[in-house]
């Protein structure tokens, strides 16, 4: 049967460090004159290059793509000007993603090759990546998602897709990589792992070095050349027979049918790969692998940690002592480039025109490169030149000279000593063979018949993700063990607030006390889930465990108690929207400060000093009567209301212990209910909270909980955690320099830890150069996405989910992740939630499905029912059928949501179009919340989280401290003078403390914001910090005479 050879990995003009003339005519034209028959396109992934690709490429009847122009190919090959390409090389669709996530406690940094068989595979595949980082940075992306997550929506996207695990011994970017990998496939790709069946060795091992490992034994091992230009397409690649097709080399990898077979493949000598052995570049130190570890590891040089190579990691998981091949499979062949062995001949370097004037005499001759060095006689080699016909002579014997190469340096390999090279300089040179490694038999055999389907590997167990639980420090232990009926524990950031309160919980428990005693009451939904799973633990029924909510859940629950229709609740923007058409004369500004006063007027519990017939009582009493006569409520009513019930003694709280997290963010109201709760003497309090972060005041929140507490129960014990867990000691110290005088928190973060903090504070002279500095510093902080283009891959990398950047005001959001994306980073922000995830948009989608023979989703809600005449009118037809029936309101019918579920029925042509386009969409939309991106996010939503890493850009006055959208945008009486100092300054130290030991702190010059080019000082904040440990930068700008983009350049000032 016919044999041909596949090279499987390369990239595009649009991936990184790549030659910008790859195109797919040139990439056909060099594919032909190595010897390739099928050459991978890689990078489908990017818009521009499937673009390209769709444009010059048509499929054929195999499944693989042509060229649809092949008329003077042999201009793409200049330097070779009689060769005459004649575009017989066929293409197959393929891609690489390089993903970093974290899993099991370690960054990992995986990539991926993906092959699909269509051009509408690949844009179907390309529109789930795009819910998760950005495709048009790169053509190989970096994306924040598992590898097994990717390779599940490579499985869904055709069943003849597939993915291989790229070059998987590298050490900062592979499956098995020493810095970020795994140490089997289960444990990577975990249930899913059946489906890979074959690896990418990569060019510094080869076949033999992964026949050490038996779990390995399975796998068709592939190699590729990973080619970044067109001469280096087929320095390794893959033999096949049969006619080449895309099933074909599916079904040959796979082992399965009886037709195509893998056949093996054609190598570097593993030696000439950049990581090979271990070693430090820099010291110009490299070693095998057994005296690293007798040093531990360590540059003798410099101490700093070796770059553990290939060979090291490979015997390090090798099960075996000799390479076995496993029964069936193929073996390989290992060449020499070349142009590399033209030049040794020569004397000179592969890429001079000496070398390419021999090598393209070869290809006259010959007509591909991998001809002349595998299948080429080697007395025909030697009439076009003799001693070239001794190196080829000595190549396929394997009697070459081994240099390795180590970090990131290049090996190697020769076929003639330093004397014979000196002796073909000065033309005395004779003919002696070097000595050589012994080689085994590396031919694959005639016979090779790869086994059937291969049995999987039996899987290691993965490592248990979760962390040990912490033992209670003294202070969380006299928190939890104090006597007092009523007690407060002030818990700064990172002090252990949750873990506290947890144990106050199953302390209780343990006391005997009955789970349906004891109440926790959270700030946000988010937390009293949270709560709940940390709870649940081990229990094996929620009926058992005490119960975890917000105060509006509670009263929710306690209004439906009464007997009464559950309510139809106003969300905060409709709310607003309610109290505008109660009060048409009300717009603009005045609209907007009526509602704010009226919110805040009644979370303080602070009625209108007006009477109900004008002024702000007016705008209240008839806000109130509208929801009477339309029976709606909002959240305030529900508190309202409980507390009235509770207050009036009809409804008794079955708790006789309550325990109140974030009790700082309390509003009057909020702790008017936990008083009613509570009671003088009725159930014990256990609240916990810190006053320093206090940021909710806009809401209502009193700031004074410590005093209102004590004011209601005076035998109040105070108990107070300082031992930080989260922060190293610099960002802690750092932080409480927002308030002079004040005690900084005890770091207990590890020594380890705190050695690797950063704390910068830099100066744009634009807002764009602020963003363009930290999307350099993230790029750095993710360690690069290849081994061309990391820098400093000895220091410690990050996973996209170890990053946030926190701003005052959501408007910088959107420029901070459009410019973050352009530099490939995958970015996480808050969006608007589609329509169709509004719960009564899902119950008027859930009744048209049911029109259409459509099951409801599990987690649905029973829709209306509804006549087949009323859903084929469309939205419109149910607004006027359902009309104020409950849960349905007109606002509902009125809002924004219910307009976009009526143009989006227009747009898709009814409710089959509509059902099949939510369906897409809310797939995409759970990839999105898959994977791992940087979070860009408000200080204020940022609260209660915890990254390694934090940016706090624009930190200008007016900014932080905010001084209003009104002093902003220059509007005429703005109150800028009223803002809340204090708790802006509260504000930014949640945002410092958010930080583990990574802090980057930034200001521009310029800013354009909210419509106006804006030139504010820097926050009078930073001017209270101790910058005497931070590093400091500026951008200046160059002014230039010529038109042309402003270059910058980094000004560092000394440390102060």
């Amino acid at each position: 049967m016919e044999q041909y050879l596949a090279d499987l990995h390369i990239h595009s003009r649009y991936s990184r460090a790549t030659s910008k003339g790859l195109t797919p005519r040139n990439l056909a034209a060099w594919g032909e004159i190595k010897g390739l028959t099928v050459v991978a396109t890689g990078d489908f992934t990017h818009p521009g290059w499937l673009g390209e690709l769709q444009e010059a490429l048509a499929p054929d009847a195999s499944g693989l793509f042509r060229l649809k122009d092949t008329t003077h190919l042999g201009r793409e090959l200049p330097w070779l000007p009689d060769a005459a390409p004649s575009g017989r090389v066929r293409f197959l669709l393929s891609a690489e993603v390089s993903s970093i996530y974290k899993r099991g406690g370690k960054v990992r940094k995986v990539h991926n090759l993906v092959y699909v068989p269509t051009f509408e595979a690949a844009e179907s595949l390309n529109r789930k990546l795009a819910k998760v980082g950005n495709l048009a940075s790169d053509g190989r992306p970096i994306l924040g998602l598992d590898s097994r997550h990717l390779l599940e929506m490579v499985l869904e996207t055709d069943p003849l897709a597939y993915l291989v695990p790229a070059h998987i011994w590298t050490p900062w970017f592979s499956l098995f990589g020493s810095k970020s990998g795994f140490d089997s496939v289960e444990e990577c790709y975990g249930s899913l792992a059946k489906e890979i069946f074959a690896l990418e060795t990569g060019l510094s091992s080869d076949p033999e070095m992964n026949w050490t490992l038996s779990a390995l034994d399975r796998f068709r091992l592939i190699s590729n050349s990973d080619a970044h230009s067109g001469e280096k397409l087929g320095r390794e690649c893959n033999l096949f027979s049969g006619d080449p097709s895309y099933e074909g080399i599916y079904r040959a990898l796979r082992g399965q049918g009886v037709g195509p077979k893998f056949c093996g493949t054609v190598e570097f000598f593993p030696e000439e790969g950049k990581y090979h052995l271990d070693g430090h570049r820099e010291c110009g130190v490299v070693m095998e692998p057994a005296e690293a570890k007798a040093r531990g590891g360590l540059c003798p040089v410099c101490g700093k940690q070796l770059t553990l190579g290939v060979l090291h990691r490979v015997l390090e998981l090798a099960d075996r002592a000799e390479p076995a091949r496993p029964e069936g499979m193929p073996g390989f062949t290992s060449l020499i480039p070349l142009d590399e062995l033209a030049g040794e001949v020569m004397g000179v370097g592969p890429k001079t025109a000496k070398a390419h004037g021999l090598v393209a005499r070869l290809l006259a001759r010959f007509g591909a490169e991998l001809a002349v060095l595998r299948d080429a006689p080697i007395e025909e080699i030697g009439r076009v030149d003799a001693i070239l016909g001794e190196a080829v002579a000595r190549m396929r014997a394997g009697r070459v000279l081994r240099r390795p190469g180590f970090d990131g340096q290049y090996g190697r390999i020769s076929v003639f000593t330093p004397q014979e090279q000196r002796e073909l300089k000065s033309g005395r040179y004779l003919a002696v063979p070097p000595p050589a490694k012994a080689a085994k038999a590396r031919e694959p055999a005639a016979g090779d018949d790869p086994p059937a389907e291969p049995p999987p590997a039996t899987p290691r167990p993965a490592p248990d993700d979760s962390p040990a639980p912490r033992r209670l420090n003294p202070a969380q232990q006299a928190a939890i063990e104090n006597g007092s009926r009523h007690v407060l524990v002030v818990a700064g950031p990172g002090t252990g607030k949750t873990h506290t309160l947890l144990a106050k919980i199953r302390a209780l428990l343990a006391a005997g006390i009955p789970a349906g005693d004891i109440l926790a009451v959270t700030f946000t939904r988010r937390a009293a889930e949270d709560l709940r799973q940390r709870l649940a633990g081990g229990a094996t029924a929620a009926a058992h465990l005490p119960r975890a909510d917000t105060l509006h859940a509670l009263a929710l629950e306690a209004w439906s108690q009464t007997g009464g229709q559950e309510p139809v609740l106003l969300s905060e923007d409709a709310a607003r929207r309610l109290f505008a058409a109660a009060n048409p004369e009300l717009a603009g500004a005045k609209l907007k400060t009526a509602w704010r006063d009226l919110s805040l007027a009644r979370e303080r519990r602070q009625a209108p000093t007006d009477a109900a017939t004008v002024g702000p009582g007016l705008y209240a009493a008839r806000y109130a009567r509208q929801k009477a006569d339309w029976n709606l409520l909002d959240f305030t009513d529900l508190l309202e209301f409980w507390l009235e019930k509770l207050a009036a003694g009809s409804q008794r709280p079955p708790y006789s212990h309550v325990l109140v997290d974030e009790v700082q963010d309390l509003s009057a109201l909020q702790l008017a209910v936990v008083a009613a709760l509570v009671g003088a003497d009725r159930a014990s309090l256990f609240a916990i909270g810190d006053p320093d972060q206090a940021i909710y005041g806009f809401r209502g929140a009193t700031g004074a909980a410590r005093a209102a507490l004590a004011a209601l129960w005076p035998d109040l014990a105070t108990t107070t955690l300082a031992e930080n867990y989260r922060s190293t000691q610099p960002v802690l110290t750092l932080a409480a320099g927002l308030f002079p005088g004040r005690a900084p928190l005890v770091s207990r973060v590890s020594r380890d830890t705190t050695a690797t903090t950063e704390i910068q504070l830099f100066e744009a002279p634009t807002a764009a150069g602020e963003t363009g500095w930290m999307g350099e510093r993230i790029s750095a902080l993710l360690g690069g996405t290849s081994l061309t283009l990391a820098r400093d891959l000895a220091a410690e990398t990050l996973s996209p989910a170890d990053i946030a950047v926190l701003v005052r005001v959501s408007a910088l959001i959107v420029p901070i992740r459009k410019s973050l994306e352009r530099f490939g980073i995958p970015c996480a922000a808050p969006e608007a939630d589609a329509f169709f995830n509004e719960p009564r948009v899902r119950l008027l989608l859930a009744a048209a499905g049911r029109l259409l023979g459509l099951p409801l989703p599990d987690d649905a809600q029973k829709p209306p029912t509804l006549p087949d005449r009323v859903l084929a009118q469309g939205p419109l037809g149910l607004s006027a059928f359902l009309g104020d029936i409950p849960p349905f309101d007109r606002l509902f019918w009125q809002g924004p949501k219910f307009r976009a579920l009526c143009r989006a029925f227009d747009a898709h042509h009814g409710w089959a179009g509509l059902l099949n386009f939510v369906a897409g969409e809310t797939e995409l939309e759970l990839v999105g919340k898959r994977a791992e991106k940087v979070r860009i996010m408000t200080l204020h939503a940022a609260k209660g989280l915890e990254f390694a890493a934090v940016f706090l850009p624009a930190l200008e006055d007016g900014i932080l401290p905010f001084a209003g959208t009104d002093f902003l945008t220059g509007k005429p009486g703005h109150l800028a003078g009223q803002m809340d100092e204090d708790e802006e300054r509260r504000l930014f130290y949640v945002g410092i403390t958010r930080a583990k030991r990574r802090l980057y702190l930034s200001h521009a010059v310029r800013r354009d914001l909210f419509g106006r080019r804006l030139m504010l000082k820097r926050s009078r904040f930073l001017e209270n910090l101790d910058l005497g440990g931070v590093r400091r930068s500026a951008l200046v700008a160059r002014t230039v005479s010529q038109a042309r983009q402003l270059p910058l350049f980094g000004v560092e000032e000394p440390t102060r």
